[in-house]
């Protein structure tokens, strides 16, 4: 039997993105290994500064931190690291992928 197959060449290019407020950005991206959209929010309320992914459109993971000056870079970095076409998305559009993903768990 003969099986074909592709194999994965990594790949390291530099890129750069513009973010104005790093305590206020949402990112869409690819996650190279399903090729799912993935999401990423980090934003302030009255009380908290959260962090929030949406990977591959199911897992949802966050942080939380009453210091709403916490450095948020070293995570912005790590999304950026590990999906591909990175683009900048609007607050409703990243609350509207998280709200999906939340009604599918809706007890």
């Amino acid at each position: 039997m003969v099986i074909e197959y592709e194999t994965s060449k990594y790949v390291t290019k530099k890129q750069k993105i513009e973010i104005e407020d790093t305590r206020n950005v949402f990112l869409q991206g690819v996650n190279p290994y399903d090729e799912l959209n993935t999401y990423f929010g980090i934003w302030t309320d009255e009380r908290y500064l959260i962090i929030a992914t949406l990977t591959s459109n199911r897992n949802i993971s966050y942080s939380y931190s009453v210091n709403k000056n916490v450095y948020t870079n070293a995570d912005i970095r790590q999304f950026l690291k590990f999906n591909h076409d990175i683009k900048i998305i609007t607050k409703n559009e990243f609350k509207e992928q998280l709200q999906k993903a939340i009604s599918i768990i809706k007890i």
